[in-house]
Order: C-alpha cells, then structure tokens, then sequence
C-alpha cells in the first residue's frame, strides 16, 4: 500500500440526513456508503429538520454557532469538507459558504454540491445584481463543483469559474431504484381502493409546488371525475399540520390523501401504484423521482423547465388546461401513454461521485507530500 493510500482518508458530508427522505438525503446516504466501503471515515453533519436531534448516525446541529463550532472542529483535525447548496435559500448559502471558508482556511479539500436546477429564484442571476456576485464567491471557493447536468453546469459558469471545476454528476443512482413493494398503510390502502385512478404528487410548503394551481387542477378534474383521487407525498412532519388546514380551507378532503415524508420504500410503491406523476416545480432541474416514476413506468406530467427527461409530457407552467388534458389523456388513453416511456439508462453516480471526490483528495495530498519533502531539505 503506498503512503498516499494508506493516509487516513476523511470528509465531513454536510447536508441532509433522513428522516424525512428526499433526493439530497438519498444521494447522501448512497455516497457515505460507498467512501466507507472505500476505506474513508465519512462524518455527516445533519442540515434537515432532525438536525437538533441528537444519533449515533450524525452529528446534530443546534444553531449557527454550534455549526460553526463543529465545522471548525472537523477541519483542524484533516477533514474534507463537502456541503450541498441550491438557488432558493439564504441560509443555506451562508451555511455553504462558512463551511468552504473554513476548509480553505485549513487547506483542506473543499467540495461543493449545487443541488439546483440551472433556473432558481436566487441564482442565476445578472451580473448587475449582488445575487450574481455572491454566487461568483461562493463558486470560487471549493476545488471542485458537482451539479446534476450539463444545464446546471452552464449556470454555473456564467459566473466565470474555469470549466474543468464543474462536473456534472447525477443526483439519480442504480440504487434509487432497489426496493421492495410493501404493503400499504389501511387509510392510504382504503383511500386507493375507493377511487377508480389515482394520480400522484410530491409536494411541500413552498412556493416553487404551486399549490394554489395543484388545487385548483384537482378541482376543476374532480368535477369531471368525481372518482378519481390525488396522493400527495413528501410532506415534512412539521408542515402536515399546515398542509392539512389548507387543503381543508381548498375543500379537498374527499379529493386527497395526504402522508409525510415515507421511507423510499413505500414512496415507490405509492408511485408505481399511481395513475400518473403530476410535478408542479419548475425550480427542479432533473428530478431523482420523475426518473424513478419514467423507471416504474408510471407516466410524469411535469411543468415544462428546459431540462425534463425524455418520456416526460410537458405542460407550460400555470397552463391550468394544458395539465388537465393531460390527465385527460391518462384515464383514456394510459396505454399509449406508458408505451411512449423510454428505458431510463441509470448509472452508478454514487460510485462516480466517489471517484472524483478522491481525486481530488489525492491531489490535495500530492501537493502536500511535495510542500513536506520541501521542507525536509530546507
């Protein structure tokens, strides 16, 4: 084993960790497995709505001090630092931009992931605005940039960074698509077999989901379809109650069934059980569970953001009657539908995110086996 191998190898993953389950915390857990099976001691600093929760899985975060305290503790002892950021939160860009200040100033590898699409309300942004320049600075400081496609990569060079620092990895792995169906709750299971179709969507309490419009489409189809029903998944524990006052305040109680945020599991098997996969954001870029709905065969309706994969019909954002065609056409004509999906290539972008991720670490420590021996001689 040569010396290089033999150093310890060590990141601290700042992000989010389940529960509840989304695209960042899969790709993140996926990713610690694969360094730890690699050999690397892969510490995650917990950034979701758990985060004060104290667990042997993570370490907790209580306020911003405490973030700070813990972040600087990780880097004076030879930890990476790799944060995951996106264009629709302050916070969470200063929380990134702590944390790459911090591994440079140690001279540690520093990783950034922009879990973006390539147009969110922050960034991009004119070069006229101080959003643009904030994300120039932030884009400055890690040694490498992951982003989930191409498009996203060209946003994030409009801010002048050198190209080969940006690549492209998908959030999307094999392992997204290893589950076993399991059995339904009995409310959710009741509400499937009460209504003749269900469709699907995942949602949240933020602007991006369109629930105005989500409830509007519901009623305009029900009153066609009176048997036809909506899952919305995803719901964090502390918005159901919330969520559950407006879609009570929207008169939609017979019309949904409303469940948290569901172990991957059981998300899936709501999915593939679905008529079709309605998907408001247009924030999103390429979605981990549109292309796991296009993997289970299971039509997506999506909001038309320039960068939806092939297999997906599109509708143009707030074209209210362009969606209900489209369900339209999911009662009628779901054969024809499903037969227009395309098998979704899936690799393992984990295991390519792991590679790059010691890459760069290897170069760091080239650099500093050549400043060492340096010294020696001086």
């Amino acid at each position: 084993m040569t010396r290089k191998a033999s150093r310890s190898k060590r990141i601290l993953q700042i992000g989010n960790w389940p529960p509840p389950v989304c695209s960042w915390t899969m790709s993140l857990v996926e990713l610690r497995k694969e360094l730890e099976t690699r050999g690397w001691d892969c510490a995650v600093m917990n950034l979701n709505e758990n985060r004060r929760v104290k667990s042997d899985e993570y370490v907790d975060v209580q306020d911003g001090w405490d973030y700070l305290t813990k972040v600087s503790r990780y880097v004076t002892k030879g930890y990476a630092v790799h944060v995951r950021v996106n264009g629709e939160t302050k916070k969470g860009y200063f929380l990134a931009l702590a944390a790459l200040g911090l591994a440079r100033l140690f001279g540690r590898p520093a990783l950034l992931t922009y879990a973006g699409g390539h147009q969110q309300s922050f960034f991009p942004a004119p070069r006229n605005r101080f959003r643009y320049w904030a994300f120039a600075l932030l884009f400055r400081l890690p040694h490498r940039i992951f982003c989930n496609s191409d498009k996203v990569k060209s946003a994030v060079l409009t801010t002048g960074i050198r190209e080969e620092a940006v690549v492209p990895i998908p959030h999307f792995s094999t392992q997204h698509l290893e589950f076993t169906a399991v059995p339904l709750p009995a409310d959710v299971e009741n509400f499937y077999r009460r209504h003749r179709a269900v469709f699907f969507a995942y949602v949240c309490l933020r602007k991006e989901y369109a629930l105005d419009f989500l409830a509007q489409t519901i009623r305009d189809f029900r009153a066609l379809h009176p048997d036809i029903g909506f899952m919305m998944a995803g719901v964090r524990d502390r918005e159901l109650e919330p969520m559950r006052a407006f879609i009570k305040e929207q008169a939609l109680e017979e019309a949904t069934c409303v469940v948290g945020s569901v172990p991957h599991d059981l998300f899936l098997t709501l999915l593939s059980r679905s008529l079709a996969y309605i998907r408001t954001p247009v924030t999103d870029g390429i979605c981990s569970s549109v292309l796991e709905s296009l993997a289970l065969k299971t039509p997506v309706f999506a909001s038309e953001n320039g960068a939806r994969p092939s297999g997906v019909e599109i509708w143009k954002e707030g074209d209210l009657n362009g969606l209900v065609s489209l369900m339209e056409n999911a009662i009628v004509h779901h054969d024809v539908l499903v037969s227009r999906i395309p098998e979704v290539e899936v690799e393992d972008n984990a295991k390519k995110l792991a590679d790059s991720i010691e890459e760069v670490w290897l170069k760091r420590e080239d650099r500093h086996d050549r400043f060492m021996s340096l010294e020696s001689k001086a």
